[in-house]
Parts: structure tokens; C-alpha cells; sequence
């Protein structure tokens, strides 16, 4: 087992939580916008009958970044939806051995589409939107950067697991 100290955790652990104070007042940024181009874009047509050209083709890419660092941000919490109920009506050693897994498995997951994103990114990079006149890297960016983050926090989950945290609680079925 690698010798890692109780500071370099509890330093992973901070920098885990400074990304999530970084990327949260970001995805709210990104979401006021879509309601304020949604809310424009609505004025605009059925008040003053002149539809923008560009909103639906921004609101379309505001969402993949919103919910991309919005997944993050709930992968962090470990807020994703689960189905624990199997889990925990498992015996021990599976159940430990299942706890232990899926955070590997998702790290590998994160870490495949963050590379892959990134190959993505190089491979699209010249390609100009239709209405918005930007490189589609940008919108397509949010792949890699959203899945980096994934990974950096299945870091830190391996790390509570491996190094110190329990198991979690069975759920009580009454």
C-alpha cells in the first residue's frame, strides 16, 4: 500500500473542494444566461416579432456546459442517482467489494472521455458554428473539461475509501 500522508489527503481533499467553489458559481453563471437568451429570445419573437438568430444555437451549447460541470459538481457530492437497495441486500464481501469498484470504474470512465474529448477537440477545432460564428471546440470543450473534473473527484473518492473512510450505512428496510 503507498504511503500517503494524512496532509497530502486532507490537501487532495481541499483542492477537491476549491474546485467545486470554482466550478459551482460558474454553472449559475452559465444558467442565468440561458434564462435571460431564453427569456430575450421569446421577447423577441412574440413581442417584436424578430427572432434572434443565435439564441437557440447558444442555449444549446450552454447546456452541455452547464450540465456537464453540473455532473461534476454532483459526482464530487456523490449525488448521482444510485441503486443501492441491491447493493446493501448483498452479503458483505460483495457488497465491500462493489463499494470499492465503482469508484475505479467510473475514474476509468471520466478519465477515457476526457481523453477522448480532448481528441475530439483537436479533430473539430476548425469547424465554425452556424450561427454563432465560434470554433465548435468551444462548446464541444465542456466534454473534457467536465469529465477532467469527474476524474479528479473519483481521485479523492478511491482515496476516502482506500485510506480511511467505512463502508457506507446499509439502508434500513422497515
Amino acid at each position: 500500500m503507498p504511503n500517503v500522508t494524512k496532509a497530502t489527503k486532507e490537501g487532495y481533499f481541499k483542492f477537491c473542494e476549491l474546485c467545486v467553489k470554482l466550478l459551482f458559481p460558474f454553472a449559475m453563471l452559465i444558467c442565468a444566461a440561458m434564462v435571460a437568451v431564453a427569456i430575450l429570445h421569446v421577447v423577441m419573437r412574440y413581442v417584436f416579432n424578430d427572432a434572434l438568430t443565435w439564441s437557440e444555437e447558444f442555449l444549446r451549447f450552454a447546456m452541455v456546459w452547464f450540465t456537464l460541470l453540473s455532473a461534476a459538481i454532483l459526482h464530487h457530492r456523490k449525488g448521482h442517482v444510485g441503486i443501492v437497495i441491491f447493493r446493501d441486500m448483498m452479503p458483505d464481501g460483495p457488497r465491500n467489494l462493489i463499494v470499492r469498484a465503482i469508484p475505479v470504474l467510473t475514474f476509468i470512465a471520466a478519465s477515457s472521455v476526457t481523453v477522448n474529448g480532448i481528441r475530439l477537440l483537436f479533430q473539430t477545432y476548425k469547424q465554425i458554428t452556424p450561427a454563432l460564428k465560434i470554433s465548435v471546440a468551444i462548446p464541444y470543450s465542456a466534454i473534457p473539461v467536465g469529465f477532467f473534473f469527474m476524474t479528479i473527484f473519483s481521485v479523492a473518492q478511491i482515496m476516502e475509501i482506500t485510506f480511511g473512510k467505512e463502508m457506507p450505512e446499509r439502508l434500513k428496510l422497515s
